[in-house]
């Protein structure tokens, strides 16, 4: 009996143990939870808050974009301009501000003092690249290099000046700025050099081997010559006198043309005057400011001096292919008589000539 009392007691108290173990095993479960309650409440406060902040980040984000591509952005002054953005004084209004390059493309839908520079040469490129491929003698013998300059030239100024009226508001700063105005000057020379190819080759097209290919070689050194003076200027004068040598041979040999001692069609001699005149003209005027200069603030978004510039390089561009269609049409149906006699040259001009009297 003593000994089913004794293990019953201490049955009982296995019992008792056990389930005052398990309630402080419950104890402490309940004690670690509410302990873990406040670090799990931070933690997901602290998620919430850096979505908080991402999403803030991409709302002010989507904030500085929309401001960018709104309509109504606000054009600045030639005073609130960067140093490098302040090259005419007398166009005082119409700034777009500095832009990121969606801003940049985006400002093709506003009116601003950069639009006509822009669109002058943004349609050009278009109509170059669907139509004149389709006007040119592909299959002219002797001159499918030349029509390739000649496609080169003419496209090249409008691509290079585009990204540059486009993007020189760029926020990168100046020296993305100076990128864009080298790009600017090698679309020029690729037009002053390649496009010029096809008048200066036509006429020397019937000197003997080596006064033709003298000429042509000076003229091509005489090019990279103005490559080299392009892309080291730093003033506005620097960059228009870089290619004063290659515009002076050419008018040398427009004059010997002229003087019916070159070759190429006689047809096209009046475009071949007028495409160094009339961008010669355009300079002029983009370097004296007028008529800005004389009314400044009141034609800043267009009629200033580089709109009127750019309308006149069309023009030039215009008459250099009209030249140069009639040129290579020449050069691939006029027979030179002998490439060493020195009266080959006569002999197969004059009377081209004379047709045109």
């Amino acid at each position: 009996m003593e000994m089913m009392a004794h293990s019953g007691q201490e049955t009982n108290g296995t019992l008792l143990r056990q389930r005052i173990g398990k309630e402080k095993e419950e104890s402490l479960e309940i004690v670690q939870k509410e302990v873990a309650k406040p670090v799990e409440a931070a933690e997901d406060s602290q998620s919430v808050e850096g979505s908080n902040c991402d999403r803030n980040g991409k709302e002010n984000g989507n904030n500085q974009n929309d401001k960018e591509y709104n309509e109504e952005i606000q054009l600045l002054e030639w005073e609130d301009m960067p140093r490098h953005l302040q090259f005419n004084p007398y166009v005082k209004t119409g700034y777009r501000p500095l832009l990121s390059a969606w801003g940049c493309i985006h400002s093709l839908f506003y009116l601003h003092n950069e639009t006509v520079n822009i669109l002058t040469h943004g349609l050009p490129i278009i109509y170059i690249v669907v139509v004149l491929p389709r006007l040119l003698p592909w299959d002219a013998p002797g001159v499918r290099f030349l029509a390739w300059c000649h496609l080169a030239g003419a496209l090249s100024p409008w691509c290079g000046s585009f990204l540059y009226h486009l993007f020189m508001n760029t926020s990168r700063g100046a020296a993305a700025y100076h990128r864009l105005l080298q790009l600017d000057m090698l679309g020029i020379w690729v037009s002053q050099s390649f496009g010029a190819l096809p008048m200066v080759t036509a006429t020397v097209f019937c000197l003997s081997w080596f006064p033709r290919w003298t000429i042509i070689g000076s003229y091509c050194l005489l090019s990279i010559w103005g490559l080299y003076k392009a892309m080291t200027a730093w003033s506005p004068w620097e960059r228009r006198l870089c290619f004063l040598l290659p515009f002076t041979m050419r008018a040398l040999l427009t004059a010997l043309r002229a003087l019916s001692i070159g070759g190429g069609d006689p047809a096209s001699i009046t475009h071949v005057v007028l495409q160094d005149a009339v961008s010669a003209i355009g300079g002029v005027i983009g370097a004296m400011n007028i008529p800005e200069r004389w009314f400044p603030g009141a034609v800043d978004l267009y009629l200033n001096s580089h709109n009127i510039m750019h309308v006149l390089v069309v023009s030039a561009v215009y008459s250099m292919h009209q030249a140069t269609i009639r040129d290579i049409s020449w050069m691939a149906r006029v027979q030179c008589r002998d490439d060493s006699d020195p009266q080959s040259l006569a002999s197969n001009i004059v009377p081209e000539t004379l047709q045109h009297l």
